[in-house]
């Protein structure tokens, strides 16, 4: 008929054939052991009963004896079999069961002479995400409280200041101002880049790709952060900045090269050095923003790019709810490239971006 439609048959996962063939070994084992213990046990007791009979007839009573013993003896093992796995599910399920109410602290031991190995390890690497997640959950929602009480605290504060006092001096009332739309704009990049995380773990593909230039791009970038450049007096060195065309998301690239010029600014002393290149060989685009700031630890650089990761060491003023390199690892993945940090304490970083040139 025209209105039915077939399905595509659903092919079978690398995990449900490791699972057949998991299966399909354990049952013929059991089928070994049961036919190789009962049959041991019945060739014993014929032996056993044609030593105490003289008689070459056919022996009913005999033969009744020789199945009975192979029955009870295949029964008994199953039985065995029956309660071995019982326990095995018990402690499934009660695994299940502590995850359902909320405890991820419950592991089971795993053995390797069981078909629930597989079960187990996935069981118990589920409670580790889980409880990973409670803690990140945990962490966030502390961070989180935190960044948004402090600036709304400021405002509120500086607020009332200025609606107290309507004598204050132009001067004072504009700094008032100036620290409220300061904070302001602390809270509005705030739940930007919350909005544009969660954006970004739900994306397959980058929308609205067009071509244009990557190198004015960095320019543009650097320019908007000239404030803070030049409060610090930072040497910038954009000479390896090579003439480049990338076909991307010119906004989301955008955000990328400002949260990681932005992160070299915060972490480089005064009258350091920041130096931007941008070169296009081997079918690839590399970034490099290099900075002369404090550098990182072995362990912060293997995490730099977990969401809501914040270095234990970094000064409490610098420090944010760890979403901008968060944000920055999840663009350069959706546009199938790769970023990654060389760092060492007290030596500065370099943050490495690769790209495909394939369609620049």
């Amino acid at each position: 008929m025209a209105g039915n439609k077939r399905r595509a048959p659903k092919l079978p996962n690398y995990s449900d054939i490791k699972l057949n063939k998991s299966l399909l070994k354990w049952f013929m084992l059991q089928a070994l052991l049961i036919t190789g213990v009962g049959g041991l046990t019945t060739i014993f007791v014929d032996v056993a009963t044609k030593g105490l009979e003289d008689t070459e007839v056919f022996d009913v009573k005999r033969a009744l004896i020789i199945v009975g013993v192979f029955l009870v003896t295949v029964l008994l093992f199953m039985l065995l079999e029956y309660r071995i796995i019982k326990r095995h599910l018990e402690k499934i399920c009660d695994m299940i069961e502590s995850l359902a109410n909320g405890d991820y602290m419950q592991r089971l031991q795993i053995s390797k002479y069981t078909i629930f190995k597989k079960v187990s390890a996935d069981l118990n690497k589920l409670a580790d995400e889980l409880e990973n997640v409670r803690m990140l959950r945990s962490d966030f929602v502390n961070s989180y409280s935190h960044e948004f009480k402090t600036p709304i605290a400021s405002i509120n504060g500086f607020a009332q200041l200025l609606l107290s006092d309507p004598e204050l001096p132009v001067e004072t009332r504009n700094k008032y101002l100036q620290i409220i739309s300061d904070e302001s704009s602390r809270l509005t990049a705030l739940a930007g880049n919350t909005i544009l995380l969660s954006q970004l773990d739900t994306l397959k593909i980058i929308p609205n790709r067009q071509r244009y230039s990557l190198d004015e791009q960095l320019r543009r970038c650097v320019i908007m952060l000239s404030d803070g450049i030049a409060q610090k007096q930072i040497e910038m060195d954009g000479d390896e900045i090579e003439e480049t065309v990338y076909c991307g998301n010119e906004d989301w690239m955008q955000h990328l090269w400002l949260n990681l010029l932005n992160n070299a600014v915060k972490f480089t002393p005064n009258n350091g050095k920041i130096t931007v290149s941008c070169k296009r060989e081997n079918g690839k685009i590399t970034v490099k923003i290099a900075d002369t700031g404090c550098g990182m630890s072995v362990e912060t650089a293997q995490r730099i790019f977990d969401k809501y990761y914040c270095s234990q060491g970094v000064d409490e003023r610098q420090r944010g709810l760890g979403l901008g390199l968060s944000i920055a690892y999840q663009i350069v993945n959706l546009c199938e490239g790769r970023i990654y940090v060389e760092s060492e304490l007290g030596e500065g970083s370099t943050f490495v971006v690769e790209l495909p040139a394939a369609g620049a």
